[in-house]
């Protein structure tokens, strides 16, 4: 029991493992994207699952098989838990971006001058906080700008970067460069809503088909079966069980890299 123990311990290390950047940036206190959860919870909740599930005396070989697919069908919701946070924080910088360059345009065309319109909009959009300390200071405004679109989903701040020098050095106006970058912004963002819609579908549909066999086992339940039993107690049973939860989650990660292949094209 003791080698099966730490056969599954090592299992379920291997369904999770931190990027190799992670603890250079977790030491730094960098900012790390995606939800605030703690990347190392995933990888030690399904160790102690399983290294429960098989140190129990009374485990038996079913049941350790079953604790080990609980631990991976529960790593694998996990992460597409966090893929799925991590695409809609990048949707919401996206229009965050796209309305600031929109009041910035606003403003400029109110007769603000470009740095008074930045330090207002500083407090509001958090990554305009370090341009605005620039143009306070008398700094590169540019390259505060080049810096904050290195951020996934703020991207258009790069090209607002190039236009801010432009106005600088030739006295281009800014105001009409913003709009357009707005424009721009606004009809990318619509294009991203279209596609979005179009493949939420095709996300349901595949979450639904991974879950349906649960109601199969309703319904085996209630016309006098005990499927339960003999998935949770037999060693046949068991076997299938972790290979369609397995196929289930095959289904839902082929789908979702489909949708996102589809999402990459836009």
């Amino acid at each position: 029991m003791t080698t099966l123990t730490a056969l599954l311990a090592a299992t379920s290390v291997w369904l999770w493992r931190p990027p190799g950047t992670w603890v250079v940036r977790h030491r730094l206190r960098l900012d790390l994207p995606g939800p605030r959860v703690p990347p190392w919870t995933l990888g030690v909740g399904t160790l102690m699952v399983v290294a429960w599930g098989a140190g129990r005396a009374d485990a038996s070989g079913p049941h350790v098989i079953l604790v080990a697919t609980a631990a991976g069908v529960g790593a694998f919701g996990m992460r597409q838990w966090r893929r799925g946070v991590q695409r809609k924080r990048l949707g919401v910088r996206r229009r965050q971006v796209s309305e600031a360059i929109g009041l910035m345009s606003a403003e400029l065309r109110a007769g603000i001058l470009p740095q008074r319109a930045l330090q207002g909009l500083a407090p509001e959009f958090d990554f305009l906080a370090p341009a605005a300390r620039s143009a306070d200071l008398g700094g590169d405004v540019p390259a505060a700008l080049r810096a904050a679109a290195d951020e996934t989903g703020a991207e258009l701040l790069a090209e607002l970067s190039g236009a801010w020098l432009v106005a600088e050095r030739a006295g281009a106006p800014l105001s009409r460069v913003l709009d357009r970058l707005e424009e721009s912004a606004r009809g990318d963002l619509e294009t991203e809503r279209e596609v979005e819609s179009g493949l939420a579908p095709a996300r349901a549909t595949g979450r639904l088909m991974a879950v349906l066999p649960v109601f199969g086992l309703a319904l085996g339940s209630g016309m006098g079966g005990d499927p339960v039993a003999i998935l949770t107690g037999t060693y046949p049973g068991v076997l299938c069980l972790a290979a369609g939860c397995a196929l289930a989650c095959v289904g839902v990660a082929w789908v979702e890299r489909i949708a996102s292949s589809a999402e990459a094209e836009t």
